[in-house]
């Protein structure tokens, strides 16, 4: 196992860049499940980067989460909107709540991440380190893209309204379904299916659906196409 220490966010997203086989490593649940590293990959540890990385603070009508935030404490900061807290929650284990982090579930671009389709809808932005410099990214924008730019920071409006809702066959297995709703921005995480979002609720309409472990192509078109009809 190679693990690689950089000393600022630009080392890292540098290592990332110059190796295709490299990850970032922060909660490590992904890349580390029982203490053993992914096969062919090189984790670039971002523990010991800025400690701003590791808190939730508000600024200017903003809320500013920290890429290394597990999902617990975005679940229990009443700083954080209601409905991204609860999206949150959607990883049911205690343990690995405690342990994944916010800038993980975003940057691994899982079509069942947590949090994806309630920050997309929450029209939040991705303070970022790329090659370049510093760069704010909207984060549905990022995550329809394949760039491997670093996560300092997930920020959202202080205040948002909205709500989400998670479909699977247990509250432990992989979902289904997730949808999210504010003001008026949609988004869909669906199995099987590339990210969705935008300002009108037929989203199903531009996706292609596929059969898979956690559920009919029939039955996840279905959810998709009432889910925003259903609300709240």
């Amino acid at each position: 196992m190679i693990i690689h220490h950089p000393k600022t966010a630009l080392e890292a997203v540098m290592l990332r860049k110059s190796n295709p086989n490299t990850v970032y490593l922060a909660g490590g649940t992904d890349d580390l499940r029982l203490g053993t590293a992914a096969e062919g990959k090189e984790l670039i540890d971002i523990n010991g980067l800025d400690e701003s990385y590791d808190a939730i603070t508000e600024k200017d009508g903003k809320i500013w989460i920290g890429a290394r935030c597990t999902l617990q404490q975005v679940a229990q900061s009443e700083l954080v909107p209601a409905f991204i807290r609860e999206s949150a929650m959607f990883c049911a284990s205690f343990a690995k709540r405690n342990s994944a982090t916010i800038g993980g579930n975003v940057g691994l671009r899982r079509q069942d991440s947590y949090m994806a389709a309630a920050l997309t809808a929450a029209d939040a932005m991705l303070d970022t380190v790329t090659p370049h410099g510093e760069e704010e990214k909207a984060i549905g924008e990022y995550l329809q893209s394949d760039c491997k730019r670093f996560i300092r920071a997930i920020v959202v409006d202080k205040g948002r309204t909205g709500w989400v809702k998670r479909f699977g066959n247990t509250s432990s297995s992989h979902a289904a379904v997730i949808a999210a709703q504010s003001g008026d921005k949609y988004a869909l995480s669906v199995s099987g299916s590339d990210f969705a979002y935008g300002t009108s609720a037929d989203l199903a309409d531009t996706m292609t659906f596929v059969d898979d472990i956690n559920g009919s192509a029939a039955y996840k078109k279905y959810l998709a196409k009432i889910v925003f009809t259903l609300g709240r």
